[in-house]
């Protein structure tokens, strides 16, 4: 069956919607790019595959059940205007990059997603995780920045992503036993059945005392408590955050690979 291309937002945001019912964990950055279609979101799909973005900052991602072999698709992509990447399941994203030839000028980062059913709370971590507020917004905005810089993460390195962060409540911060913020744990809402733990982020000054761990723990505990799957990705050229996650009770759905171009 050929391809559709959709550049319209309300058939955008219906099969978006249609992928997440069906598949929330795989589908949890669906979720996001459906609430966020600016002028050019795209799409191209057919009955069980999608490739979607809600803007040019962001690479196209991938869901459903691509096969590597489709030419069409790559076809499609290397005429879409401003094409940051591409995001999704690692043989269909080798597929396409290849068919582009745009290997030697991309970057990738491998990544695998978890979801978690049993939360195991970390012990012996000092201090109390709180949500964050205007009172915090310093520590937010310049922690929600450092990550984004340090992970090479997409996502705003402005101030407004960390301002509706803290607008949502949808922010947690650990506090040291003397009452300071020393670390941060974002999510995001539940969309579809789960929701999405990140960016997490603790100061190099204040790392090694667990509370990277502790805060994660309330921002997924959040989630369960609105009756959402918590989720995440992890970069796994970082062993510490994979062991970490794990050690909460995170478990491995796939693996993916990010490509973005420069």
């Amino acid at each position: 069956m050929p391809l559709r291309v959709s550049t319209d937002h309300a058939e955008i945001a219906a099969l978006v919607d249609r992928f997440v019912t069906a598949d929330p964990v795989r589908s949890t950055l669906l979720g996001t790019i459906g609430t966020s279609l600016e002028a050019t979101a795209w799409a191209a799909y057919d009955e069980t595959s999608l490739a979607v973005r809600s803007t040019d900052h962001y690479p196209v991602v991938l869901a459903g059940k691509w096969d590597a072999g489709r030419p069409e698709l790559a076809a499609l992509i290397a005429a879409l205007p401003g094409v940051r990447g591409i995001s999704g399941a690692v043989p269909v994203v080798q597929s396409i990059l290849a068919a582009l030839g745009r290997g030697d000028r991309a970057r990738r980062m491998a990544q695998r997603l978890f979801r978690l059913d049993t939360l195991i709370d970390p012990v012996g971590v000092t201090g109390r995780a709180v949500v964050a507020t205007g009172a915090h917004r310093t520590e937010v905005r310049d922690w929600v920045t450092a990550f984004a810089l340090e992970a090479d993460a997409f996502g705003s390195r402005d101030h407004e992503f960390a301002d509706l962060l803290i607008a949502t409540g949808h922010c947690w911060l650990w506090l040291d036993a003397a009452g300071a913020p020393v670390s941060l744990a974002a999510r995001r809402p539940v969309i579809g059945g789960s929701a999405r733990v990140g960016p997490v982020y603790t100061p190099p000054a204040a790392r090694g005392h667990g509370y990277g761990s502790a805060v994660t723990a309330a921002a997924t505990r959040s989630i369960r408590a609105e009756g959402g799957v918590p989720v995440l990705f992890t970069d796994l050229a970082n062993p510490t955050s994979n062991k970490i996650y794990q050690a909460l009770g995170y478990q491995p759905v796939e693996d993916r690979l990010v490509v973005t171009f420069s």
